[in-house]
């Protein structure tokens, strides 16, 4: 399963603050936040973070630290507190080093300190074993799907389906398998009974773009037929869309934490609201002054 990283008690925060360089000025805000009521219907969707074992690293010049540090102060922020967080991969930086992951692991400490279940998945940039090294973890000895990390995150009005499409590390495109697709399939129909948000790194491949998921057809051709499957996430593009579609399938680009590959792209994250028949989605911009800044979809599922 990808790694599920647990909050943490005060006392545990503070440690990991001094022993991970945490500022520790967040701490106030951290408490501040572990005091509001969870909403069990919010979540934090953040991608391609991109995070380097140096926390002065500059991309496309991006300091890498300093906008997901951005981001988690944001999130903290939110007037409750959200049911967890889902990062959908491209955690690392280039080719997934164990210190990259240590540093990530630190950043997002304030999030587990203020009580909120992270959920991590993985892209083109992360690698396996290093990831488990780097977030201090033993590799998972059972899982769903042989050397792939796939997980379901319950929740009351909706459950989430987090894939796998790392196929090998800094190779772009992404892939998911046969016996992935199998599993996720049988994973569907045995939780009909509520809408399904399923999660992917790799945007779709189509009108010749081959640097997506290669097997974006199969993909489809699960998810479509599943009228509970009402959206499908993905990243990797650095690119904020909400689209619709023939089938009636909500297709979500979610936003680069890190980076934009064009420059006119938002950077940050965004928050999810679920409701009884849909969904709403606010992109909360780094930049308070780009366009899109508080953009908000609300989406309708489609009928079952």
């Amino acid at each position: 399963m990808p790694l599920q990283l647990a909050p943490l008690s005060r006392r545990n925060f503070l440690r990991h603050a001094i022993a991970g360089s945490t500022a520790l000025l967040l701490a106030r805000q951290v408490a501040r936040a572990a005091s509001r009521p969870v909403d069990p219907d919010a979540w934090a969707l953040l991608s391609d973070t991109h995070i380097a074992a140096d926390r002065k690293k500059i991309a496309r010049e991006i300091n890498l630290t300093d906008h997901l540090t951005a981001v988690v102060a944001d999130v903290l922020a939110w007037p409750t507190r959200p049911a967890g967080a889902l990062i959908d991969g491209d955690l690392a930086f280039g080719t997934g080093e164990a210190g990259d992951y240590a540093t990530l692991g630190e950043l997002l400490t304030p999030l587990r300190g203020a009580g909120m279940p992270l959920t991590l998945a993985l892209g083109n940039h992360d690698h396996r074993e290093r990831f488990w090294a780097g977030l201090g973890t033993d590799r998972r000895t059972v899982t769903a799907v042989a050397d792939k990390q796939v997980a379901i995150v319950s929740s009351a009005r909706a459950n989430w389906f987090v894939l796998d499409s790392l196929d090998r590390t800094n190779v772009t495109p992404g892939v998911l398998g046969t016996a992935q697709l199998a599993w996720l399939a049988a994973a569907l129909d045995a939780h009909a009974n509520k809408p399904a948000l399923v999660m992917v790194h790799h945007n779709p491949s189509t009108g010749g773009n081959k640097n997506g998921l290669t097997e974006t057809e199969a993909l489809l051709e699960v998810l479509r037929p599943r009228r509970h499957v009402k959206a499908h996430f993905f990243g990797h593009s650095h690119r904020w869309s909400v689209e619709r579609d023939s089938s009636g399938l909500h297709l979500v680009n979610l936003p680069a934490t890190s980076y934009p590959f064009d420059k006119t792209q938002p950077t940050g994250w965004v928050k999810a609201n679920l409701a009884a028949g849909g969904l709403r989605l606010e992109l909360r911009a780094l930049d308070s002054k780009h366009p899109a800044h508080g953009q908000v979809h609300s989406i309708e599922w489609r009928s079952a």
